[in-house]
């Protein structure tokens, strides 16, 4: 049961249960997409998540963990070298540039289109799916990319977007998307790293509205845990709640998630004090 939160609850939180399924490559064009690969892509995050709440590690490890389980096929894909054979097998991280659900191929892949990256998408699976504060809805007239804004070649998608933002409707909530997003621009849509795109050095810079600077996976990282690691564990708290009872969370709810997540941040964030909380906690314990 407790490698089911791995694999069970985690795949449907992060949505990676979707790698090798709906998000995958045609294997003519990408003979080195292959589905052992997108195994150990899954693989990789559910055995990372599990060894969190095995090893009672603080919440926070989720974003900046030092390491992360990979084989050989998906470490050359990282190009991380001296892993060997197909198993797969915990490896400690020198390279700030893993490291964390952000830093790990399936959840890039699952916030990708096919044969692109989309910071819109993934700032706003940031929001919405892992710090569970969802941006409003797009307005009515807010329309996509202007059709010569979006053929112009000479421009980065970030050049892009930002005169997408210059249109009233629309800035406010990519003021609080886009940031998040580009944070991660460096990897490709399968979460390969790059340096350059198009010939192009890729800008990872980002800017809050409150003016705060950050940038790559690292600044990312940073930003989270100072600002938002109240909300990454309420969100976790509610998912996992959600998955215990079997069921939606409805209104009535909400009094035992707030008193789940103060003991968990009076614990130091720990998971076990998670899981026993949610155990205890009144849904739980008269769920039928």
């Amino acid at each position: 049961r407790s490698h089911a939160l791995g694999h069970e609850f985690a795949s449907q939180w992060l949505k990676f249960e979707h790698v090798g399924t709906r998000v995958r490559l045609d294997p003519i064009d990408n003979p080195w997409c292959t589905d052992s690969l997108m195994t150990a892509m899954r693989n990789e995050s559910a055995m990372f998540i599990h060894s969190l709440i095995e090893e009672n590690r603080p919440i926070h490890n989720l974003i900046n963990a030092n390491y992360t389980y990979l084989n050989q096929e998906l470490a050359r894909h990282y190009r991380i070298g001296g892993v060997h054979g197909d198993h797969m097998r915990r490896v400690t991280l020198n390279d700030p540039r893993r490291g964390g659900i952000f830093g790990q191929a399936s959840v890039l892949a699952v916030t990708s289109f096919p044969g692109r990256t989309s910071p819109v998408v993934r700032g706003k699976y940031i929001l919405d799916d892992v710090l569970g504060t969802p941006p409003p809805p797009p307005p009515p007239d807010a329309g996509e990319l202007d059709e010569e804004v979006a053929r112009e070649r000479e421009l980065t998608l970030k050049e892009k977007l930002e005169i997408h933002r210059g249109s009233p409707q629309c800035a406010g909530c990519h003021a609080k998307i886009d940031p998040l997003g580009f944070s991660l621009e460096n990897y490709d849509w399968f979460g390969r790293y790059r340096e350059e795109h198009r010939d192009r050095p890729i800008d990872s810079e980002g800017q809050l509205p409150n003016g705060r600077k950050f940038v790559g996976l690292d600044g990312l990282r940073n930003v989270l845990i100072e600002r938002r690691l109240d909300d990454l564990t309420r969100q976790l708290t509610r998912k996992m709640l959600s998955f215990g009872l079997g069921r939606q969370l409805e209104y009535y709810d909400e009094l035992a998630v707030q008193q789940i997540h103060a003991a968990v941040q009076q614990d130091n964030y720990r998971f076990h004090t998670l899981i026993s909380e949610i155990v205890n906690s009144y849904p739980f314990q008269w769920k039928r």
